[in-house]
């Protein structure tokens, strides 16, 4: 028994489908063959019952005469032809006295039974007596209903009957078994082909789901795109442009969607309406969880760059705090130094070995500068701008530079984009930051066809959240993707003279804003910053 249930524990939906309704309708058959063989037995039972005593009644009526004038030889043939009735195992016929006149054991003629008239006037002109299986019918032989000229005893065996009834019962039963089994298997068939199908979106689901991450199973939708055709595309509740059961890309609804397509589709009505039955519900279903469980990490993530980028920044903040006052005065001593000497000392080696000390120190005065900088808390100063504005006044500043290096600068501004409060100098340092970053990757990359863009634009998300939008685009060498996540940490950089500083402090000023940041680059093509300002 165990291992039949280890057995069907291990097979697949529609064989557990077939088998349970096999089963199922294997149960309901026998019961109803049983139920309607006890009943047809019993009917069978008394109608045979009421024959055998009617063709005894109807033998009798028919030697009535045979009694009046005593004909033995035809009461000898009345005998035989109710002993030739089947079940019947005894008869025997009387006079008006009680005398035996005819019986089937002849050794009992002329024998008188002479309670015989008293049991008959005692119990009527006709009556029966059991014995167990065994019963005895007393008839009394009438002359126009009234006049009684001789008596009738009749016994037989009702189990006999009963026994005929089940062999030609048992018969029916066996030819109603076989066809109950050709029944059951087709039933079996069909069901097995209907089962499939209806489990078919299920089976679908879990092929996608194996082997295959996240990203790539909300993917997987597109095979089916749409999924659903109909001609209102539109979203009912509003979270998003288009339904994503009937979009041509249900993959980037869903991505859009996130933790809200659990709360709000299962509970939306065209989400019953289009998805049929509860299989396609639940396959489905999971596509929506998985949609929210990837927003649910994506903003996990988020939140856990973000604190240990932010947790980088306090820790090498407050470092730079101590040690930047102590450098900052032995390298003015030591500029000094070697000043007063390239000044006094007419030596060329002196003057040569001094010179680089001066600009080394510059250049270290110059980082312990970005350490304090980027060290003290930023207190925005709040105030309605246009960042429009801001980006105009930024590029100019620095147009030369570009124009320098045979960069075209692309501006792409939003004039509709309202006003909202920032910053406007740490805004305008985030720009140069930015700007200077593109200058460096076009540089190294070093294509004919060099260009940086600039752009802003209003995004207004169909929930009802709205943000500006800064975007800075270069085709430079771009970032590799291992250093992807490493370029907002401080003092990491790939550049030869870099500080590590300017993408920190970028994120630290965008971070200060209550804004986002995010980049989008690959390595040999270039890269785009994207800045998010929520202004409601």
């Amino acid at each position: 028994m165990k291992k039949l249930k280890e057995g069907y524990k291990k097979l697949s939906i529609q064989w557990k489908v077939a088998i349970a309704t096999s089963f199922y309708i294997l149960l309901v058959l026998l019961g109803a063959i049983l139920f309607t063989a006890f009943s047809f037995e019993q009917k069978l039972l008394k109608e045979r019952d009421q024959n055998t005593v009617e063709n005894i009644k109807g033998i009798i009526e028919s030697y009535k005469d045979s009694f009046i004038i005593r004909n033995l030889e035809k009461i000898d043939e009345l005998v035989r032809n109710i002993k030739s009735i089947p079940s019947v195992q005894h008869v025997t016929v009387y006079d008006i006295d009680g005398r035996i006149i005819g019986d089937t054991d002849l050794s009992n003629l002329g024998k008188i039974e002479n309670n015989l008239v008293d049991l008959f006037r005692k119990n009527g002109k006709s009556f029966v007596r059991k014995n167990g299986t065994i019963i005895d019918h007393f008839y009394s032989v009438l002359i126009d209903d009234e006049d009684v000229v001789g008596y009738v005893k009749t016994t037989y065996d009702y189990s006999i009957i009963k026994r005929n009834i089940d062999t030609e019962i048992l018969r029916i039963i066996f030819q109603t078994l076989a066809i109950a089994m050709i029944v059951i298997g087709i039933s079996a068939a069909g069901t097995f082909v209907i089962s499939g199908y209806m489990t078919k979106p299920v089976v679908s689901l879990k092929e996608k789901i194996t082997g295959l991450n996240l990203d790539n199973i909300t993917k997987s939708l597109s095979v089916e795109k749409p999924l659903m055709e109909t001609g209102n595309r539109e979203c009912i509740k509003g979270v998003v442009k288009e339904c994503w059961l009937a979009s041509d890309s249900p993959e980037d609804t869903l991505d859009i969607l996130g933790e809200r397509a659990m709360t709000e589709c299962k509970e939306c009505e065209k989400f019953k309406n289009l998805t049929g039955d509860e299989i396609q519900q639940l396959s489905l279903s999971f596509y929506m969880m998985v949609a929210s469980l990837k927003d649910y990490l994506r903003k996990l993530e988020e939140a856990h760059r973000e604190r240990e980028t932010l947790n980088c920044m306090a820790t090498m903040g407050e470092m730079s705090a101590k040690i930047a006052h102590e450098i900052k005065n032995a390298l003015y001593a030591i500029g000094n130094a070697a000043n007063y000497m390239r000044k006094n000392i007419d030596n060329p080696f002196v003057n040569e070995f001094s010179t680089v000390i001066i600009e080394e120190v510059n250049r270290l005065n110059e980082m312990t500068v970005s350490f304090l900088n980027f060290s003290k808390l930023i207190e925005p100063k709040f105030k309605n701008g246009d960042l429009n504005s801001v980006v105009k006044k930024s590029v100019d500043l620095l147009r030369e530079d570009i124009e320098i290096e045979g960069i075209k600068v692309i501006t792409d501004l939003d004039p509709d984009l309202p006003e909202f409060k920032f910053d406007e100098n740490l805004i305008k340092q985030v720009i140069f930051n930015l700007i200077l970053n593109a200058i460096d990757a076009v540089k190294e990359k070093n294509s004919s066809d060099k260009y940086i863009k600039i752009g802003t634009y209003y995004d207004e998300k169909y929930d009802g959240t709205a943000s500006v939008v800064l975007e800075v685009e270069d085709n430079g060498i771009g970032i590799k993707k291992e250093h992807r996540d490493k370029i907002f940490k401080p003092f990491f950089t790939t550049k030869s003279d870099g500080t590590g500083l300017g993408l920190p402090m970028v994120y630290k000023i965008i971070f200060s804003h209550g804004g986002m940041i995010d980049v989008i680059s690959e390595y040999g093509k270039g890269s785009v910053f994207k800045i998010q300002f929520r202004i409601n």
